[in-house]
């Protein structure tokens, strides 16, 4: 017995050992070598970076010491939509989608916080609080009233932004989030949540995620191509990586998934019994295999006020997949409030 305790005693000192190696001398030599390499990354891709923001324009600002990074275009005088993006993303998610959307309204497409040219400072990543400061940026560009468009994790944040302030709201587009909810969910969810999305739970140790993160190219290429229908196109993985490897994305990024900055109750719960003063449609892309078409059958039971359409030969990133049938959806949707 001693000597499988002695040998088991062997066997957790150097598992101890190899897992310190690990994170104080390995962990640290790779971050400055991806430092590095996405730098020079970056150089190599800055003529072709900065060609593509020429064709849109590009703005930054700051509110209440957040600094914010957003493009804008359309009618400046017009009913303003707001674009929020997922993960991981950020204004050029809606690259091909908005040349396509009525350009008699203001459309204003952000880099959230946490992604690309926004604030990578603020460590405060509770729902609430970047939903207040979206909310302070709106008030900081002079608009008191606008759609919603939202994307993935945008979702989750815009879904509590309009929870919290639905006098703002003049209606609101939901994409690619889950909808009803099975069950109350406190900051603590409940094991059903991490085994529908187990990343969900691997991301909330920020050191894990962020060793994971810091290779944007990697994480880029792992999350795109198997959730598109349509080809991803090397200039649009160049533009993403561009982003994303900025220093500090990496760090803050995984802020979102911490436990104590949850509220799943008004980011999916609220939206679902819509008891708001605007209306909420649902776009749904067909062939998401994180959402499939089975978990929005009883919708129209479940959260009878909101609507649901679907993106038709679309998987997650609709966006990307089918520019048009967003765009043409987010026309319809707006112009339909016209004169109400």
């Amino acid at each position: 017995m001693k000597r499988v305790m002695k040998w088991l005693g062997i066997i957790v000192a150097g598992s101890a050992l190899l897992l310190a190696i690990f994170v104080w001398v390995y962990a640290p030599i790779r971050a400055k070598r991806l430092a590095v390499q996405y730098e020079k990354f970056r150089a190599e891709h800055q003529a072709e970076h900065d060609a593509i923001d020429a064709q849109f324009n590009q703005h930054d600002t700051v509110v209440n010491g957040i600094k914010w990074h957003y493009v804008e275009e359309g009618n400046p005088d017009g009913e303003v939509i707001l674009f929020l993006h997922g993960l991981p993303e950020g204004w050029y998610s809606w690259r091909y989608v908005l040349p396509l959307v009525d350009q008699n309204y203001r459309l204003i497409a952000i880099d959230m916080k946490g992604y690309g040219r926004s604030d990578l400072q603020d460590e405060d990543y509770n729902w609430h609080t970047v939903a207040g400061q979206i909310v302070d940026l709106m008030d900081s560009l002079g608009v008191e009233k606008y759609y919603v468009v939202s994307h993935d994790w945008g979702t989750i944040i815009g879904s509590v932004m309009v929870s919290d302030h639905p006098e703002r709201i003049l209606g609101y587009i939901r994409m690619e989030a889950d909808l009803i909810q099975k069950e109350e969910i406190s900051t603590t969810p409940p094991p059903s949540v991490y085994l529908e999305k187990p990343q969900w739970l691997l991301f909330q140790n920020n050191w894990i995620a962020s060793y994971l993160y810091q290779d944007a190219g990697w994480l880029i290429d792992t999350i795109y191509p198997d959730r598109m229908t349509s080809t991803f196109k090397q200039i649009d993985r160049d533009y993403l990586v561009y982003e994303y490897s900025r220093p500090g994305v990496a760090t803050m990024n995984p802020k979102y998934f911490l436990t104590s900055n949850w509220d799943l109750n008004t980011a999916i719960g609220k939206i679902c019994k819509n008891d708001f003063p605007f209306p909420v449609l649902q776009l749904q892309a067909d062939s998401d295999p994180a959402q499939p078409q089975s978990i929005f059958a009883d919708i129209a039971s479940e959260c009878p006020n909101v609507q649901l359409e679907w993106v038709t030969n679309a998987s997650h990133f609709d966006n990307f997949d089918q520019p048009q049938q967003v765009a043409d959806a987010i026309n319809r949707f707006v112009q339909a409030q016209e004169g109400k």
